[in-house]
């Protein structure tokens, strides 16, 4: 630093600013690529910043030296120059950063259709880039006005921790956001269902997900809600399935063996049933007032449109097939039945003295 306030270090050093100019002159001005924007950006901080310093440096050597004034200490002199080259640096990182950010490669990284979620999305980084920044220097020029390294370390970790708290639900969803980027557990288009919210995807952003709910309104789910849920995504599913109870009546006993049969071979031929899945026709439950056959199968579709129509069309059949055995459907109702040896009219001198 000394050698840089003789007349050699400054003749060195202004040799050296004029390189840099003309170095960052070419590369700002070859093209529009990342490069020439970055040398832009940094040209004018760096330039202007180190000659102030350089130059501001020597006057004050020069002038204490000359006039043996004994102005200012030598040490506050390097204070004052490393306090200079400290903010030119923290200039020309901020023009990077901005430079960076709102850069065309920046935008094909994001992979943001939406203008909104992207500017959005800059905006934070931005913003979060900056505290880093000026985070970063107050600490160097700490270190430069000779602050203990414990003070620093100490202010460092409360801004951290205080930082942390402050931004957890944003740190929590953009986290969440690159997930989702990289797992892919759906995408735009699908029908999802999670935590009870379910609808159709239409955007998913860093920081929320946009679906359109079955009503058509639009909801706005942050993406934490992925990570901590599990997901339902039916346009994975490879089939649908059908699953109902069928319920006769228990004078119908000796007919539900054949209607079983029936049926079962009936779902063994259907064109859209897909027959390498388990087929189930049984007799499975003895009900309060029915017999309950289960039928459970799987349909070649995913579509819910069509395989509602073929779930009718199956429920249709089974009616037929119940219909033509000389069995009906069974619906709750309570039978009674007078106990024997009990005429009807002491049933009914019975029920009056209740009245």
């Amino acid at each position: 630093m000394q050698f840089l306030q003789t007349n050699t270090g400054l003749l060195v050093g202004t040799l050296a600013l004029l390189g840099a100019w003309l170095l960052l002159q070419l590369l700002s001005r070859h093209g529009r690529n990342i490069g020439s924007q970055l040398a832009a950006a940094v040209r004018r901080p760096l330039l202007f910043g180190l000659g102030v310093s350089l130059y501001a440096s020597w006057i004050i050597h020069q002038v204490n030296q000359e006039l043996e004034l004994g102005l200012v200490a030598q040490s506050q002199v390097n204070k004052i120059s490393t306090t200079l080259v400290i903010a030119s640096i923290t200039w020309a990182l901020m023009n990077i950063g901005q430079t960076v950010l709102r850069s065309a490669s920046m935008r094909r990284w994001i992979q943001i259709e939406d203008q909104q979620d992207e500017a959005m999305l800059i905006n934070v980084m931005s913003r979060l880039y900056t505290i880093t920044v000026l985070l970063i220097t107050v600490a160097a020029l700490m270190v430069n006005f000779g602050v203990p390294s414990a003070a620093i370390a100490t202010m460092l970790g409360g801004a951290g921790i205080g930082f942390s708290f402050a931004t957890q639900q944003i740190s929590q969803n953009f986290l969440s956001g690159f997930m989702l980027f990289f797992n892919r557990p759906f995408r735009e288009g699908d029908w999802i269902n999670a935590n009870d919210l379910e609808g159709t995807v239409e955007n998913i952003g860093w920081y929320y997900t946009r679906i359109r709910t079955f009503d058509r309104r639009p909801l706005f789910i942050p993406n934490s809600v992925f990570a901590t849920n599990p997901i339902q995504n039916p346009g994975e599913m490879y089939n649908r399935r059908i699953r109902a109870n069928i319920s006769l009546r228990y004078e119908d006993l000796d007919k539900i063996d054949g209607i079983t049969k029936e049926v079962r071979q009936r779902l063994q031929q259907h064109p859209d049933i897909d027959q390498s899945q388990i087929i189930l026709v049984n007799f499975n439950e003895w009900d309060a007032s029915s017999i309950n056959m289960m039928v459970y199968c799987f349909t070649k579709t995913t579509v819910w449109k069509d395989w509602l129509d073929i779930q009718q069309s199956i429920f249709l059949e089974i009616a037929g097939i119940v219909q033509r055995s000389g069995a009906d459907f069974a619906f709750d109702c309570t039978t009674l039945y007078p106990a024997p040896n009990i005429a009807p009219n002491a049933i009914n001198t019975a029920l009056g003295r209740q009245e």
